[in-house]
């Protein structure tokens, strides 16, 4: 037991070690000791080792501050690299990053969900296929693969368990794609619990330990973090929020049931809206969020119909405070190309709404890495799975 206690605390430190630099280069040894409080032999120990391993790398002589200049340590994000892929309802896009998440190559490709699973996976394959061939020579190499869905996915397993926008039931989507790439984990994961964890490492949420992602598009998924971690739940339904209940006698969703709530703060409801008003016009190619927004700039009508969008949103979001009481929520997805006016719709119902003013209303914000939130997020769960994992990433 006392063997595999120091093994692990070594394994501990080093992880505090590589996360300090990755997140403070550059940094030198004696600042990092100060810092963590482990003593400089043992800092010395575990930098060599690092630098051995290329995740770290000496980049160069810092300030004295009253003795030998130091030398500086910076985190090596070219050690290898991360495929990332989001799978859409409609859409499959995929990216190739350096281990700080900038992108090498990305692609993004379109598909009809009646093309049923076999073909979109297929394409997914594809797809990645296409990332790997362009990963530029690393130490590592490609180090995983990271997958995005939109529905119910049982994360050890990687089965896409429910998926009522592309149709899937028990789908083993992890499994075939280790059968084609047994070299590499794969890792399939809820998108919006993906784009949350794009967010925490790389977007909007670096700066909070609590906050929720919430995914607004033709659906409405959550991710949410808790003391810097992914909550996940029980058996991986935590942010399935867009299926709550907010009209008893309302639209029916396609999950099965009636007055869910992604069926009033989502493209569904404003293209049923927009239907209802007459604008067919904006229900062809056409259609996006981001046009639209910039069409009711001086279209009262359509400004209208993505405020009460946003009025929708904030009921919802009112469920998401109550249950986590996140210091932040951050909107990502389509409907956050809207801006203003569904954010200033959204603040406003939460504000008028909350039990208890100001101590308790998060900031309400946009996502910093937008469209781009999920394969991220994808590609970051590769690297915190095999490079910093979060059951040593303690609070510094």
């Amino acid at each position: 037991m006392r063997t595999g206690n120091i093994t692990l605390v070594k394994k501990m430190n080093k992880q505090l070690v590589l996360k300090l630099i990755r997140d403070q280069h550059p940094i030198s040894r004696a600042d990092i000791a100060k810092t963590t409080g482990l003593n400089k032999a043992t800092v010395s120990a575990l930098v060599d080792e690092l630098i051995a391993e290329h995740f770290v790398h000496e980049s160069g002589i810092g300030v004295s501050t009253g003795g030998r200049r130091p030398l500086m340590l910076r985190f090596n994000a070219d050690a290898g690299s991360l495929v990332g892929v989001e799978l859409g309802v409609n859409y499959l896009y995929a990216v190739l990053t350096n281990l700080n998440a900038e992108i090498i190559w990305e692609q993004r490709r379109s598909f009809r969900p009646e093309e049923g699973q076999e073909a979109i996976v297929s394409e997914m394959i594809e797809l990645i296929e296409a990332a790997i061939r362009r990963a530029p020579a690393t130490p590592y190499g490609v180090m995983g693969i990271g997958i995005g869905v939109p529905g119910v996915v049982h994360t050890e397993s990687g089965t896409v368990i429910f998926a009522p926008n592309l149709r899937w039931d028990d789908v083993a989507l992890a499994s075939a794609l280790q059968k084609r790439w047994p070299q590499y984990p794969v890792i399939v994961e809820n998108e919006a619990k993906l784009a949350a964890l794009g967010e925490k490492w790389f977007g909007a949420g670096k700066e909070f330990a609590h906050f929720a992602y919430i995914s607004a598009g033709i659906g409405i998924g959550a991710g949410v973090v808790l003391h810097h971690q992914l909550y996940r739940g029980v058996n991986g339904l935590a942010g399935e929020i867009g299926h709550h209940t907010i009209d008893l006698n309302g639209a029916r969703c396609n999950c099965g049931n009636i007055g869910c709530w992604e069926m009033y703060a989502s493209e569904k409801y404003i293209k049923r809206r927009l239907a209802e008003e007459g604008r067919t016009e904006w229900l062809d190619d056409r259609f996006s969020i981001a046009a639209m927004a910039l069409a009711a700039e001086n279209d009262a009508q359509l400004a209208r119909i993505l405020e009460e969008t946003g009025r929708y949103l904030g009921i919802g979001l009112l469920q998401v405070i109550y249950a986590y009481n996140p210091e932040a929520v951050i909107i990502g997805g389509p409907l956050a190309q809207a801006g203003d006016f569904v954010l200033d719709a959204a603040r406003k119902e939460v504000r008028e709404r909350i039990l208890v003013k100001k101590e308790s209303e998060p900031y309400m914000i946009a996502s910093e890495l937008k469209e781009k939130s999920c394969a991220i997020g994808a590609a970051a769960s590769v690297l915190e799975a095999v490079v910093l994992p979060p059951e040593f990433e303690p609070a510094l």
